[in-house]
This record gives C-alpha cells, sequence and structure tokens, in this order.
C-alpha cells in the first residue's frame, strides 16, 4: 500500500495524554532496559497504525517513489520520517535499545539532540515502558533498508520538549481506561482528529470533535468528529459498529475509511494495522470513545475558489481524496431533503432510523 505525503504542523501531534499533571521534566532511562518482547512489539506496533509515518518498509523519506515514508512542510519549514530500520549507516542499526526507548519517549536522538516534534513523543511518552521495550524489540527484527533521508531543512530551532512527567511502567489491561491508553498513548488518534487552535496547538475543549489534515495539492482530509454527539459525531454507531470499523475497515450503512484512516486500519509494513487488534482492544477503545463527552461540531473546509460544476463535490473530493459515491450523494440530498421539509438538522435518532431503513 502507498504511503500519501502528509503536510503537516508540528503542533497538531504534540499531545499529551488526557487528565495527567504535567509537573516533572521528562529525562533518559537511568539504567539500561530489560530486553523487550518482539511478539508483544508487533502488536504495539500495530495499535500505533504501523507506524506509518516512516512508510511501508519503515526506511523513510524517499523523494525517488514508493515505497516512502512521509514528508511534512509548513511554516516551521520541511521535516522528513526518518529510516528506522536496522540498517547500520542510514537506519537505527548502531543505535543501543536505550537510545531507541528515549527517542520513542522523549524526543532525544542518539546523539542527545531533540528530535522535531512531528515526532510524536509527546504522546508516545505515556506509553508503558513495558510496551515500548518491546516495541524496539520488534523494531530489531525489521529488515535492513539502506536509505539517506535528506537533513530537515527548519526556518527556525527545534521546539524545546515541554515538561511531562515520568512514563508508566505498565499499561491498563482492559475497559475503558485500556481504550483510553490506547486511543492517546499509541495511537495518537487526537493528531487528527482533536482541531486546532489559533495557536496551531490542539484545542482540547473539542477533543476528538474532528479536524482537518492538510494534503498534496492544497487540499484537505476531514478527519471527522469521534465524539458520541448526537448529530455531528458517532453517537449513532454503536459498540461493535466501532469495533467492525477498526479492524475490518467497515461501519454503519456502508461506511469505509478512506485516505489516512484506510492506512491505519489496513496497515502499511507487513499490513499490521489496526486490523490487528484483538477484539478485547478494539471494544475498550469504542467504551473510551462512548465515554468522553459529546461535542457537537463539524470540521469546516476553507473557503474554495467557485471554478467547479459543482461546490459539493469539489469539497467532498478535496475533503476525502476521492469522489463521492452514490451513497454519499444520497445522504447528502436526504439531509438536504430533512432540512427544508423539518427546518433543523437531522438528529441521532433519525440517522439511526434512516441507516436501519437503509439496511433492510
Amino acid at each position: 500500500m502507498k504511503i500519501r505525503r502528509i503536510v503537516l504542523f508540528a503542533s497538531m501531534v504534540a499531545l499529551v495524554a488526557l487528565g495527567v499533571a504535567v509537573t516533572v521534566a521528562s529525562a533518559a532511562p537511568a539504567a539500561p532496559p530489560t530486553p523487550g518482547d518482539p511478539v508483544k512489539g508487533k502488536y504495539i506496533f500495530s495499535a500505533a497504525g504501523g507506524c506509518g509515518c516512516h512508510g511501508v518498509n519503515l526506511a523513510g523519506y524517499n523523494p525517488a517513489g514508493a515505497p516512502f515514508g512521509e514528508q511534512f512542510a509548513g511554516p516551521f519549514g520541511t521535516v522528513y520520517a526518518r529510516n528506522i530500520t536496522s540498517d547500520k549507516n542510514t537506519g537505527v542499526g548502531n543505535w543501543t535499545d536505550a537510545q531507541l526507548i528515549n527517542a520513542i519517549h522523549n524526543g532525544i536522538d542518539d546523539k542527545g539532540e531533540h528530535l522535531f516534534p512531528i515526532m510524536p513523543y509527546n504522546t508516545f511518552h505515556f506509553m508503558s515502558d513495558a510496551d515500548v521495550a518491546d516495541l524496539v524489540a520488534f523494531l530489531r527484527t525489521v529488515p535492513a533498508v539502506s536509505n539517506e533521508v535528506p537533513v530537515n531543512k527548519l526556518n527556525g530551532p527545534v521546539p524545546p520538549a515541554p515538561p511531562l512527567p515520568p512514563s508508566p511502567a505498565t499499561s491498563p489491561v482492559s475497559g475503558v481506561e485500556r481504550g483510553k491508553y490506547l486511543v492517546t498513548a499509541v495511537s495518537d488518534c487526537g493528531a487528527c482528529h482533536t482541531p486546532t487552535n489559533a495557536q496551531g496547538g490542539p484545542d482540547m475543549t473539542k477533543m476528538l470533535a474532528g479536524g482537518l489534515v492538510p494534503r498534496e495539492g492544497g487540499t484537505f482530509q476531514v478527519a471527522p468528529n469521534i465524539t458520541p454527539a448526537n448529530a455531528t459525531g458517532i453517537g449513532y454507531w454503536t459498540p461493535q459498529n466501532i469495533v467492525t470499523y477498526l479492524k475490518e475497515g467497515s461501519g454503519p450503512n456502508g461506511r469505509v475509511p478512506d485516505g489516512l484512516m484506510a492506512e491505519v486500519v489496513a496497515g502499511g509494513f507487513g499490513g499490521l494495522g489496526f486490523n490487528k487488534l484483538t477484539d478485547a482492544d478494539a471494544l475498550a477503545i469504542a467504551s473510551f470513545l462512548k465515554s468522553i463527552p459529546p461535542v457537537n461540531s463539524v470540521p469546516k473546509l476553507p473557503r474554495m475558489a467557485a471554478a467547479a460544476p459543482s461546490t459539493w463535490e469539489a469539497q467532498f473530493q478535496a475533503a476525502h481524496g476521492r469522489a463521492p459515491t452514490a451513497q454519499d450523494i444520497a445522504d447528502r440530498d436526504w439531509s438536504l431533503e430533512f432540512v427544508a421539509k423539518n427546518g433543523r438538522a437531522p438528529t441521532e435518532a433519525d440517522w439511526v432510523a434512516r441507516w436501519k431503513q437503509s439496511a433492510q
């Protein structure tokens, strides 16, 4: 699967775990870590969406073409996804386990320098010590690929790392807390699904209420509202709907993921993505998403030039990276007819009734 290049602001991924006091500065591991389990690490890798930024072979950005990793561009300059294979000359083959753990947890490379925070270490910092050790053990099994990634081209210094509490030793094993851990510390869902504020940071008043992900060619992909809001979120989705969507890529009323979400479901390297989640973990994610406050919000696309035959179709194409299907058009037409007839937007119950009717 071809991983498409993303254009993101660094602050979109500078997230911290929800509800955790930020008081203690991050630091390198004090002692060599206990070797991890590569089998368990393979699962954590899958739960992290297959680390797709680094490309389908994990060798990082390659301007020659696929398979390539991501190129991030914005006011900060250009940042290239690094080679994280075990190649000793162009990858991380000469890094120690402790150095790799420090990079994942604290954003510090083998030379003691801070990585640019597009690497979501502010999220991964809250991944447990055990899970990161396992993840590193799995990365050691990835075949070495020789690929020299260009040096980042920054317009200023690397932002300093914020003060963070110690990383947890272990992770929750079940229930809502397990789901929260997977969403906020492993999968980094907020990087796309939480909108940004005027300063470019995450707007936590609208946590997971939908965001815009800039893509190539000036287009945007909409990361939808995944809070349990009645009309604008996924309030009408059952927990099992969410499980099926994450594991099989099939949602209510025939909905399928596209763009970036399709990539993290299907996985890049080795086909390892959300499709490998256990039923229990997928259900834990669903339970967490059902537990968070509903936020009635819809991501709004930037105003487009009125030159296309259909503004709506052009906006849909820009948002989803594909033309609308017959079902998309039918849903659009139904919602417009509903508003014209009833003088209000359809509620959760209205959408559920439509979904049940169309599913018959």
